[in-house]
């Protein structure tokens, strides 16, 4: 990776869950560069939430380092209260972050356990209601949100700490189109206040369309990471690891093989051909 600034840095880390005869992760070095939209992709049982975890300090590495702006990790109380507020981490469930009765009072929470006075708390849970288009539901009860508004309070809640690098655990699934495409507005507003991005996920349109770089595991390693563009042309490796490939990737393909000498496209034998690519692929990479 040619990147200048790197945010956070895995040299040669390495986990064991208790009882596992097998590493979840096997000595894995990687860096996330500051400011980009980031994703990682693979099958279930990779490693890609253990990573996180252990970037967020929930877990401490087996062996090798984690390093965030360039210092190594430290596992004490205090430490991993400071790295928490740079370093934020939504759950795939979102139930499992919220905590309180109401929108309001779960997005207070985070700033109240950091010790913040009221007249601090009060103007910048307004202003993050504000930016999450949350007002409406303030004194909604959590337990009645839909998923897609709980996963929108959870991402709430993180960033209402203001961290610089933030971690989001399959953060479409089981979302509708029309979620999906207010997460992306979401993610964007976000990014663009200067907060790197780092997302794991089973949509390949959603990372092809939304990432600038894409890391690639398969049992505990990384197997590849460049552009979604590059990852992607690497359709042989990509179906060996049983991910497939976007949608817009398998039409480009197919435009490109269904083309004649004068440039004119066959619809149908291109229809077909998508037809038989998408058998066997996951539905939520469709």
């Amino acid at each position: 990776m040619t990147h200048n600034t790197m945010l956070m840095e895995f040299d040669q880390v390495a986990y064991t869950y208790p009882c596992s005869p097998q590493p979840a992760l096997q000595g894995i070095s990687w860096q996330i560069p500051q400011g980009k939209r980031c994703a990682v992709i693979g099958q279930n049982g990779c490693g890609k939430t253990t990573l996180f975890r252990l970037a967020n300090g929930l877990y401490r590495p087996q062996r090798g380092v984690v390093r965030f702006s360039g210092e190594p990790l430290r596992y004490n109380r205090q430490a991993l209260s400071q790295l928490r507020r740079q370093v934020g981490l939504v759950f795939q469930n979102p139930e499992q972050q919220l905590v309180a009765t109401t929108v309001e009072e779960d997005l207070s929470y985070g700033l109240c356990n950091l010790g913040l006075a009221a007249r601090e708390i009060e103007p910048r849970v307004q202003q993050t209601l504000q930016d999450f288009e949350l007002t409406p539901l303030a004194d909604y009860p959590v337990n009645y949100l839909s998923l897609g508004q709980k996963k929108r309070v959870a991402i709430a809640d993180v960033m209402i700490l203001q961290p610089t690098l933030l971690f989001l655990d399959e953060p479409t699934a089981f979302l509708d189109p029309k979620q999906t495409r207010s997460l992306r507005q979401l993610l964007d507003r976000i990014q663009a206040t200067g907060t790197t991005i780092m997302i794991a996920t089973h949509d390949l349109n959603f990372v092809y369309d939304w990432a600038d770089w894409v890391f690639v595991m398969n049992h505990g390693q990384l197997i590849m990471e460049n552009t979604p563009e590059d990852v992607f042309c690497q359709r042989h490796t990509l179906e060996d690891l049983g991910l497939g490939t976007p949608i817009l990737v398998d039409v480009l393909d197919a435009i490109a093989h269904h083309t004649d000498d004068q440039g004119m496209i066959n619809q149908r034998t291109i229809q077909a051909s998508l037809r038989g690519l998408n058998q066997g692929i996951p539905s939520e990479n469709v």
